[in-house]
């Protein structure tokens, strides 16, 4: 874990480098997320909303980092996904049923 402050004009060099691993390996983004976990009990809060429970543990940014680096540390901007849930979210499968065949 890295201890370096995370700003905005940081976080737009590692993305024009292609890299934005050095920004989830701060500390100051580990606690955010951690307090992002605990306060939604580590639940996937997708899963959650259709009644279901899955332990959810990726803190995903509802407004991507690469669009969206002014947000990377903005609470409200974050989402906690279970595995599929967030699989789901960025390769955009759906569910095949009777309709969509």
């Amino acid at each position: 874990m890295t201890s370096r402050h995370v700003t905005t004009e940081w976080i737009r060099e590692l993305i024009r480098c292609g890299d934005t691993s050095p920004f989830y390996n701060t500390r100051e983004w580990h606690e955010l997320r951690e307090r992002k976990r605990k306060a939604e009990h580590y639940e996937c809060e997708r899963c959650r909303s259709k009644g279901r429970y899955r332990r959810g543990m990726v803190v995903h940014h509802k407004k991507y980092l690469r669009l969206h680096p002014e947000l990377a540390m903005v609470y409200e901007n974050l989402e906690l996904l279970c595995d599929e849930c967030h699989y789901d979210e960025h390769h955009h499968t759906e569910q095949l049923n009777e309709e969509k065949w």
